[in-house]
């Protein structure tokens, strides 16, 4: 007589499955959609609320899920992360700006700010929010950029704020001053004009800087730096260090402890400086690092790189451009990854931002066609 059946193994716990899970990657989001389509069960656990809200404390800093790449007359998202976008790209768009979970872009059929469109959009769940536009202007704008973030400042961990009130900030220079307008979704409305002493140079369209209570945007001629207190609306215009050559490549920063930072490059170096704070009061700014790139980049890459484009807060992240593609250096680890061959972007913007699976529309390689979105 055959010996019975041996009993089915015993289902492990919720609780145990939860934890093993929360310690998925956070930038590789199949991973828990994969994990979602193993059981009705396990489904129920990845896409609650209790653990989308215990995977971001566990994991605290969101992760980089790709950039986002200005070119031609539109964007394409890159992805450097299990983290996939139904659409790649949008045309006649262009990234202003991505900070907190959120992307500003901008209607590309019209220069001035107080004539086109601006979008907040969300790349996990494709929702889009349209900015009203500015009050009208009788001074044309010479020269403008703009930036996103969370309403809640300093009182919020931004590990879920996405969906929550937001800030857009769009500074500016005409030919009497410069100006500013603050937009708060929870109002729904701009606040009056900040204007300043004329600089006599005209802001860039690069990527701005979170630091403390204040955003920082660069001026074209890459010697001084355009301060937008967000506490005062004041504006200010700083100094920056004397560089090797007029007209150099500035990529700012926000350094771990929170303060203002920036990247310049030259040949084969890159160079990065902190604003310090005086005994006195008043802030200096420091060379903090050199970075020497032979023993760094591939040796066809080396021969034809050509500056540093942008930063990852919070992880400490370069994108450096070179003629055989975009490179990221990790500042902690030394480690260089290629992460796109097509070097023509003029502009980068990396997307930082939590993935967890809900019921909804597919964002990754994994799973149904109609099975697992953002959450």
């Amino acid at each position: 007589m055959d010996p019975p059946d041996p009993p089915p193994p015993a289902a492990l716990m919720d609780e145990l499955v939860e934890e093993v899970l929360l310690r998925v990657p956070p930038d590789d989001p199949a991973l828990l959609v994969r994990a979602a389509l193993v059981c009705e069960r396990w489904c129920g656990l990845v896409s609650g609320p209790g653990f989308r809200r215990r995977f971001r404390e566990l994991h605290r800093a969101p992760p980089m899920l790709g950039f986002l790449g200005n070119i031609g007359s539109g964007f394409r998202f890159i992805s450097t992360s299990t983290f996939r976008l139904p659409h790649a790209g949008r045309r006649n768009w262009r990234v202003i700006d991505a900070r907190h979970g959120r992307v500003l872009l901008h209607w590309d059929c019209g220069y001035n700010p107080f004539e086109s469109s601006l979008i907040i959009w969300d790349p996990t769940t494709d929702e889009r929010r349209e900015v009203p536009p500015l009050p009208p202007s009788s001074v044309y704008p010479y020269s403008w950029n703009a930036a996103v973030l969370c309403a809640g400042g300093g009182a919020c961990d931004h590990l879920d704020c996405h969906r929550g009130h937001f800030l857009v900030v769009v500074v500016g220079t005409n030919q009497k001053d410069m100006f500013g307008y603050v937009y708060s979704s929870e109002g729904g409305a701009w606040s009056e004009p900040t204007s300043a002493q004329h600089p006599h140079d005209s802001v860039d369209f690069t990527p701005s800087a979170l630091a403390g209570n204040a955003l920082y945007f660069v001026f074209q001629m890459g010697t001084r730096i355009l301060e937008y207190n967000l506490g005062t609306h004041e504006m200010a215009v700083i100094d920056l260090p004397p560089l090797r050559f007029y007209g150099q490549r500035i990529v700012l920063s926000t350094r771990d402890d929170g303060g203002l930072g920036f990247a310049t490059a030259d040949k084969s170096t890159i160079y990065l400086w902190s604003r310090e704070a005086h005994p006195q009061g008043e802030s200096h700014w420091v060379q903090s690092r050199v970075i020497e790139l032979e023993m760094l980049l591939p040796v066809d890459a080396l021969s034809t790189f050509s500056d540093v484009v942008s930063f990852v807060d919070g992880i400490g992240i370069y994108f450096v451009r070179t003629g055989d593609g975009i490179f990221t250096i990790d500042l902690k680890s030394s480690q260089v990854t290629k992460v796109c061959r097509d070097s023509g972007f003029s502009g980068i913007f990396p997307y930082m931002s939590f993935h967890t699976p809900a019921l909804g529309v597919a964002s990754t390689d994994e799973g149904p066609k109609a099975g697992a979105s953002s959450a």
